[in-house]
């Protein structure tokens, strides 16, 4: 293992379980940038049975399922 990682690992582990918690909000806070790739990289969606049934737009929706038509 390399000795950064290990000296990384050796200090992590010595930390209490507040501390590790202190330090990860910070990191994923403060030190890395969100990722918004993919399909949909809007609000996050909301699913019923399964199925992806993110914002409706104004176009005709079905009276039943509420999809797009």
């Amino acid at each position: 293992m390399n000795t950064m990682i290990e000296t990384f690992e050796n200090w992590y582990n010595s930390l209490s379980s507040d501390q590790k918690k202190y330090l990860l909000d910070y990191i994923f806070n403060n030190k890395i940038k969100p990722i918004n790739e993919g399909f949909f990289a809007g609000n996050i969606g909301k699913l019923e049975k399964g199925l992806f049934s993110g914002p409706i737009s104004s176009q005709k929706v079905c009276p039943t399922c509420g999809k797009p038509q």
